[in-house]
């Protein structure tokens, strides 16, 4: 009956840690969704091209339930003219741990 016992908590340790990853993992693909939508709409012309903290609203419903803050950072090119420099930033506390996904590419605006 003890060998029974502990091979049952053994297992539960294993499901525990089985859930955790596949949680870290379902939080990691909302942060790069919500950094690629941000960074979509940037490009798109549908958000300013401009620092700024952005919320979604209710337009980004994540799949895990975490609490998604993004931001944009912008930074002109000195030497190139119209082309910026753009990076998204998205993070979010997930298990006692913060998660941040960045993502950084240049735009060019006439």
């Amino acid at each position: 009956m003890t060998v029974f016992g502990m091979a049952i908590l053994v297992a539960a340790g294993f499901l525990d840690a089985q859930m955790s990853a596949a949680r870290r993992l379902e939080a990691r693909a909302d942060l790069v969704r919500a950094a690629e939508i941000m960074l979509e709409s940037v490009r798109g012309g549908v958000l300013p091209l401009e620092s700024a903290v952005v919320d979604f609203g209710g337009e980004f419903q994540p799949l895990s339930a975490i609490n998604v803050k993004t931001s944009v950072e912008v930074a002109e090119r000195p030497d190139l003219p119209d082309l910026y420099q753009v990076r998204v930033v998205a993070q979010a506390m997930v298990r006692n741990q913060k998660m941040v996904v960045s993502i950084s590419t240049q735009v060019w605006r006439p």
